[in-house]
């Protein structure tokens, strides 16, 4: 992951919001306000995800999220936030690494060819971090991301794996330390 300075992270923020807005302004245009009730619905949906993502006191893990889509990659990510409360006991670098590692290892073998979409819903469950992860798109080579998966984190549980080439769906729990 690349770290982003302060500049940069505005210059990005500026970017995303001037298209909102210059697809809002296009729409008025039109006289198609139902788009527009769309768009900005949309919009306060991602900033109250944005906000209760923030909230999860994972710094590392929260950067890597926020910032995901402003790079290159050959899916997109998408995320929700089910229970947004403070986190305490858990390993911030060590859920960064592992997401870091799962959003390479679908990049290298995700065909970056067609639309491929990376959906993460977060909960916490008691003491558990849960996540309900899908995939929808084309995977090239799906061995390789059952070895990762499969590959032995303390702390981390994987269940319900169903991958194939046309999509990947898995939950995954993270204990407290």
């Amino acid at each position: 992951m690349r770290e982003w300075n302060v500049i940069e992270v505005l210059r990005h923020a500026r970017h995303d919001w001037l298209n909102r807005l210059q697809l809002i302004k296009g729409y008025i245009a039109l006289g198609n306000l139902e788009k527009v009730d769309e768009i900005m619905n949309e919009i306060i949906h991602a900033a109250e995800q944005e906000s209760k993502l923030s909230n999860l006191t994972l710094s590392k893990f929260v950067s890597l999220l926020l910032t995901f889509n402003w790079e290159q990659h050959s899916f997109v990510l998408h995320y929700e936030v089910s229970s947004p409360r403070k986190l305490t006991n858990y390993n911030d670098e060590k859920i960064f690494q592992w997401f870091s590692n799962m959003f390479q290892v679908i990049d290298d073998y995700a065909d970056p060819n067609v639309q491929n979409d990376l959906y993460i819903e977060m909960n916490l469950e008691e003491d558990v971090l849960c996540f309900f992860i899908e995939f929808y798109g084309i995977i090239k080579k799906t061995e390789a991301i059952k070895q990762f998966l499969y590959k032995q984190t303390p702390g981390f549980s994987i269940n319900s794996v169903n991958i194939n080439p046309e999509g990947l769906s898995f939950e995954i729990k993270i204990h407290g330390e």
